[in-house]
């Protein structure tokens, strides 16, 4: 039998928010089905998803500014903290699960989220590398605690 994921399933995965998940649903950029009332996605669904042109481009765009707005001291989100910035290549081979990202995304499940621990993680699979790039906004305590994971 041919494991669904949820709405919240991709949103962990992506890193993005469940809000974000059904609004592309809506669009109809990630595609599913309805079962019992819920969204369910097979991997093929969310492998087309993820490999969308226009998702990427959109997605990372914003991501390239947020890199830009850290380096300009310019996060709206975050104002007078200490803050810290990491990307991070993990190579693994295609179609493998990288223990170290599914490390990270449970620490952030965990840790983020709040007011006083906030992080973001946002990652890229590039398939013609054999890498997955990961890019952490976090406070330095946080940051630490992540990079040990990578360790």
């Amino acid at each position: 039998m041919q494991k669904l994921y949820t709405v919240e399933d991709i949103a962990n995965m992506t890193m993005m928010t469940s809000r974000t998940i059904r609004n592309y649903l809506k669009e109809g950029i990630l595609k599913g089905k309805k079962i019992g009332g819920q969204w369910r996605f097979t991997e093929e669904d969310i492998r087309r998803f993820l490999d969308n042109g226009a998702l990427k481009a959109e997605h990372f765009s914003s991501l390239k500014q947020d890199i830009l707005d850290f380096i300009d001291g310019v996060n709206d989100f975050v104002r007078g903290e200490a803050q810290a910035c990491a990307i991070v290549d993990l190579y693994q081979p295609v179609g493998a699960v990288d223990a170290k990202l599914v490390a990270m995304t449970a620490f952030l499940e965990r840790h983020g989220g709040t007011p006083d621990n906030w992080m973001s993680v946002s990652s890229e699979r590039i398939e013609a590398e054999g890498k997955t790039r990961v890019v952490i906004f976090a406070q330095p305590q946080y940051m630490a605690d992540m990079m040990k994971i990578l360790a």
